[in-house]
Formats: C-alpha cells, sequence, structure tokens
C-alpha cells in the first residue's frame, strides 16, 4: 500500500495512492487516526475493501502530523563523507530534529530565506514508524517499521559552512524539509538496500547512487536513536545522503527561484518541490 495524506473538496483524508495518480480513500479521517491504532502496519492489513471509488486529489500533503517527529541521518554514505571531509569529520552518524514547520509535501514550494542562501538538496530514503519504539536491537529493529517515504534534507550550506553548530537555521528553515509523497508500507519493499536513490534539479540528474552504498544500516540507526529517544507510530527517521550535493560540486550550484528538485528513490516514489524567493 502507498498511503497518502490528500485534500479533496477542502477536507484532508487518507488514502492508497494509485498508478494513475488517483487516490482510494481508506477507512481513516486522518493519519492521528491511523497512528492511535498503535501498529501502522497491522491496521493497514486489516483495511478489508468495500468497493470505494477512486478520487482525484486535490493536493497531496506531507504523511505526517502535527505530532510526528522527522530525524535526520548525516555522514552515512562514504562518497558524501568524503566530499565533506575537507570541512566536516564525521566518525559515526549523526542526528538532527527537524522543525514540524519546516516540513512540507508534494509540489509544495520551498522558500529560500535570503538572496545569498546557499540552499542545498539532499535525498534521503527515509523510515516511518509503526509503533511505540524504544530500546530496540538490530535485531528488532525492522519490526517496528511501518514503511518507506522520502526526506529531502535542504540545508543552507552558508549557514553551515559559519558556524558549524548552527544546526536549526541550517536544516530547519520554513519548508526546508519536504516529505513524501507517500508512505510505502515494507511489504512493497522487500529490499531497501537495492534501491536506485538520485536528485535531478531541472530535469537533469544530480545525485545518483544505491541504498546498497549507505556505511550504517537502518537496524542500527533505529537501535543508536532508540536508546536515547522514544519513537512513536508516525514518525519518520531518514538514512542519509549520497555524495553530489551542490556545494561540493565544481563549480558550485545552489537551487534558484524558478528551479524544480526532484528527490527519486526507486519503488518509493518522486518527491517533486518548485523553489521559489522567501525574501519578496
Amino acid at each position: 500500500m502507498r498511503l497518502v495524506k490528500y485534500v479533496k473538496d477542502g477536507s484532508e483524508r487518507v488514502g492508497d495512492l494509485n498508478p494513475d495518480g488517483t487516490v482510494t480513500p481508506l477507512p481513516w479521517a486522518s493519519l492521528d487516526e491511523l497512528y492511535a491504532t498503535g501498529d501502522v502496519l497491522k491496521a493497514v492489513r486489516g483495511v478489508v475493501r468495500t468497493g470505494e471509488v477512486p478520487v482525484q486529489p486535490d493536493r497531496i500533503l506531507a504523511p505526517v502530523t502535527s505530532t510526528s517527529k522527522v530525524i535526520g541521518t548525516g555522514g552515512n554514505y562514504a562518497d558524501h563523507a568524503a566530499e565533506a571531509a575537507s570541512r566536516l569529520q564525521v566518525r559515526e552518524p549523526v542526528f538532527m530534529p527537524f522543525l514540524t514547520a519546516s516540513v512540507i509535501g508534494q509540489d509544495a514550494a520551498i522558500r529560500i530565506p535570503t538572496e545569498d542562501t546557499f540552499t542545498d538538496y539532499e535525498v534521503e530514503l527515509s523510515v516511518v514508524i509503526g509503533k511505540v519504539a524504544h530500546r530496540l536491537t538490530e535485531a528488532n529493529a525492522m519490526d517496528y517499521v511501518a514503511g518507506y517515504t522520502i526526506v529531502n534534507d535542504v540545508s543552507a550550506r552558508d549557514v553551515m559552512e559559519r558556524e558549524l553548530l548552527q544546526v536549526m537555521l541550517s536544516k530547519s528553515p520554513d519548508t526546508f524539509v519536504p516529505v513524501g509523497p507517500a508512505i510505502v508500507t515494507v511489504d512493497e519493499v522487500p529490499d531497501p538496500y537495492s534501491l536506485e536513490i538520485s536528485t535531478r534539479l531541472n530535469g537533469e540528474i544530480r545525485q545518483h547512487s544505491n541504498t546498497g552504498n549507505m556505511m550504517v544500516r537502518i537496524p542500527r540507526i533505529l537501535e543508536m536513536i532508540t536508546t536515547y529517544i522514544t519513537l512513536n507510530p508516525g514518525d519518520i527517521v531518514t538514512t542519509g545522503t549520497p555524495g553530489g550535493v551542490g556545494f561540493f560540486r565544481d563549480p558550485q550550484e545552489s537551487m534558484q527561484p524558478g528551479d524544480t528538485i526532484e528527490a527519486v528513490v526507486e519503488s518509493i516514489g518522486v518527491l517533486s518541490n518548485p523553489v521559489e524567493a522567501g525574501w519578496t
């Protein structure tokens, strides 16, 4: 199933995204209601189809709620760690929270805050937690994953360059965390380490790798996080980005107003967002 939060005739609903872009309504009035079941995957697998008619959504929203945590993972692809090594030495994956107000969905605009903000892209395969997770182990961590989605970890590189610890202002400006378009349940992705992953800037490939190149895999990431932090249904954890980001290209390349950035993960989908000037 490909779970989406969508708008139809002014109301938010939850549905199953079809290949033609239509959505088949599901029995929950909201993602909050689905997450409140306590076991997302069990609830989804228990859905009985009763002839719901697919609808054309007016808009696809980010598949999160107001209480969903989105946690970023940095330094988890060797080629990205290598390209950044002159500025940042990472010995293990590092984690960072994103502000809820930074999250946007499919086709919503990334707004560059100032004219001199070096606005960069980072495609990331991300996992969606399906039930309360605390002190997981590598052996049981995947039992708590309901599905996968895409996060574009947009970054203000000039802020990072100026002050490495200024994480909030570099990672969580308004609109800097596109998520979506759907949550693809785990049964549709038998091997999350064999997926092509890329970004396309105005249709041209910028990042291109395979999720098999992540250095620390999902169970260990979740073990590390849940040793300290409880994850709840609907929380999202990214798994890092591969090399090829704009800041480390030669010449450097930042996103500009009028651009379109697409974060692409095989079997998960395409997360597309226009870029606008946020200072006007």
